[in-house]
């Protein structure tokens, strides 16, 4: 699955997110739209701090298939994903351990890759840290991913 069609794959399951991948969107190298990872990453917790826990769960499912059906570019984007809802999770009401009970085997595996890169990454400067994160899970076309 390419990056597009990852992209209305998840619109399938939220249909009001068509609407915001217009407003707010990246842009992908062919012009089309993608999905911000970190906006999608808000509107889950905020899905969860609403108590929609099956609408979180379907988001999480989604990401598990897009782990396991996704070229490398889906797999970097879930990744992103991933970090994006850790770093809301951490001031969110709801907290991260509320979402860990959300995760497949790989988006938990994905999960625990950045937890360690991140407890890695504690004596490090800020900038330091953020660079090394960004390469983790932006990893250049030649290499293989790191955590997917």
């Amino acid at each position: 699955m390419n990056l597009q069609q990852a992209m209305s794959h998840v619109v399938q399951a939220f249909p009001e997110l068509e609407n915001r991948r217009a407003e707010s969107s990246t842009w992908h190298r062919s012009g089309e739209p993608i999905f911000d990872e970190h906006d999608f990453a808000r509107f889950i917790a905020k899905e969860m701090a609403q108590g929609k826990n099956r609408r979180v769960q379907v988001a999480f499912d989604r990401m598990e298939e897009l782990l396991c059906s996704g070229v490398t570019e889906v797999r970097d984007w879930v990744c992103a994903f991933v970090e994006a809802v850790q770093d809301v999770a951490g001031w969110k009401e709801t907290g991260e351990e509320g979402l860990v009970r959300f995760l497949g085997p790989e988006t938990r595996r994905a999960w625990t890759a950045l937890d360690a890169i991140r407890a890695d990454l504690a004596e490090c400067s800020i900038l330091e840290a953020e660079v090394t994160m960004w390469r983790a899970v932006h990893h250049t076309a030649r290499g293989a991913s790191q955590v997917g």
